[in-house]
């Protein structure tokens, strides 16, 4: 069990190790660094929020495997809204104040997509209600790094439907596939639920059916010798490059005639004539539109490398993550896992307002020098902190709350102790 929570841990640090390096692009100073890094921010960024996913999946069935009662259903809700809402509050809160009310005074760098939209009153309140991602893009407009939290309340609203009717891996399968199909349904229809539930949700599908069968924890390591792996190993970059182009990130190394500076970089705009028009061919040919066509495509990638990267991390985290593994390594992995949740929520305003503070240094190459090795580690420690703040303040009010109750359970049996002894 030991080894199992230190393979987690390890696992949550790595998802974030990619996530952040990801975002940094709209932070740094120096050109080439930020166009290096744009060019793969979505894919990696992906990957990372994948393994979320994941892990989310798979810790969902391996602690609440067993749920047949409306007041199960109302136990699991409740402690999942209380492990994410504090915190996400408070993420929209900084997100607020330093990417709209005092973004004209910062000189951060960066600008937030779509603020006046973004953070109007109705928008603000769908998001503190967490229905970003079930009700875009028709009514809402998902903030970056925050839609994330809505995507994850959706899962887990959806979790205890699919165990509550599902006995055995195939009918999770059936019944995952069921709701897949009427959610896309109701998104045709109705034009609300993201995109992004689609490209996702097979694979916190698949992280609770690894739990469920326990795959690919008594396999044996990977036999590179094997034809298959071979075949999977050198179909990776492929589909790697393929994820990126059609993302139209690195279109610019193809097509002279892409457009690509740092303002497209930074506002996202960057699109290749080759690749749309191949596209667009291809969609008439089939009868779609060109975007439909692109998701399905993107979509299905994502999900190929995505649960591929996802079965090659965990196996390594339970094959060499063991009782002999250094001390030091699993502190690390544990810090940083501890601190994951606000690292992710907090990263873009922090470096905003660490930008803000940092924009005298006239050097390029020392302002990212400073941001990465100094500032990312403060990130770190602020979060896990924070994050352990917010813990013992629930744990508090928690012992508070159970203390009352016992206080009221021997009130009312002193009461009944009286009554019965006076009978």
């Amino acid at each position: 069990m030991k080894n199992k929570i230190i393979a987690f841990d390890f696992l949550r640090a790595l998802a974030i190790a990619m996530i952040i390096p990801a975002h940094l692009s709209n932070f740094l100073s120096f050109t080439y660094i930020k166009l290096a890094l744009y060019a793969v921010d979505p894919f990696v960024a992906n990957m990372g929020l994948g393994l979320f996913i994941f892990m989310s999946g798979y810790l969902l069935y391996y602690n609440n495997h067993s749920i047949n009662s409306f007041q199960s259903v109302l136990s699991f809700y409740r402690k999942r809204l209380l492990r994410i809402f504090p915190l996400y509050w408070g993420a929209i809160a900084a997100f607020t104040l330093v990417f709209f009310i005092f973004a004209p005074k910062l000189n951060s760098g960066f600008e937030f997509p779509n603020a006046e939209s973004v953070f109007s009153f109705h928008n603000i309140i769908m998001h503190i209600l967490g229905l970003q991602i079930f009700l875009a893009p028709r009514y809402v407009s998902p903030m970056l790094t925050l839609y994330f939290v809505g995507l994850i309340i959706v899962f887990y609203a959806i979790y205890p439907l699919i165990i509550m009717l599902s006995k055995s891996s195939k009918q999770i399968l059936l019944c995952s596939f069921i709701i897949f199909i009427g959610c896309l349904l109701v998104s045709r229809t109705f034009n609300i639920i993201e995109p992004r539930f689609f490209m996702f949700f097979p694979i916190f599908i698949f992280g609770i059916l690894t739990c469920k069968e326990s795959l690919f924890e008594k396999s044996v390591i990977i036999n590179r010798k094997n034809p298959f792996i071979q075949i999977l190993l050198a179909a990776l970059p492929v589909m790697l490059v393929l994820v990126i182009v059609l993302g139209s990130r690195t279109t610019l190394l193809l097509d002279p005639k892409t457009s690509f500076t740092i303002e497209s970089a930074g506002s996202g705009t960057i699109g290749s004539s080759t690749v749309v028009s191949m596209l667009e061919s291809m969609a008439n040919s089939l009868g779609l539109s060109y975007l439909i066509l692109k998701f399905i495509i993107d979509s299905v990638l994502l999900n190929l490398f995505v649960i591929i990267f996802c079965v090659l991390e965990y196996r390594f985290a339970m094959k060499f993550i063991n009782n002999e593994f250094s001390s030091t390594l699993s502190s690390v992995f544990t810090y940083v896992a501890t601190a994951s949740y606000c690292i992710y929520l907090f990263h873009r305003p922090f470096l905003a307002l660490w930008n803000s503070g940092t924009h005298f240094i006239s050097s390029p190459i020392l302002h990212d020098v400073i941001l990465i090795f100094v500032a990312l580690p403060i990130l770190v420690i602020i979060s896990y902190h924070l994050q352990i703040l917010e813990f013992n303040v629930k744990k508090y009010f928690s012992n508070k709350k159970n203390s009352h109750k016992d206080l009221s359970l021997r009130g009312h049996t002193n009461v009944s102790d009286i009554g019965n002894k006076t009978k």
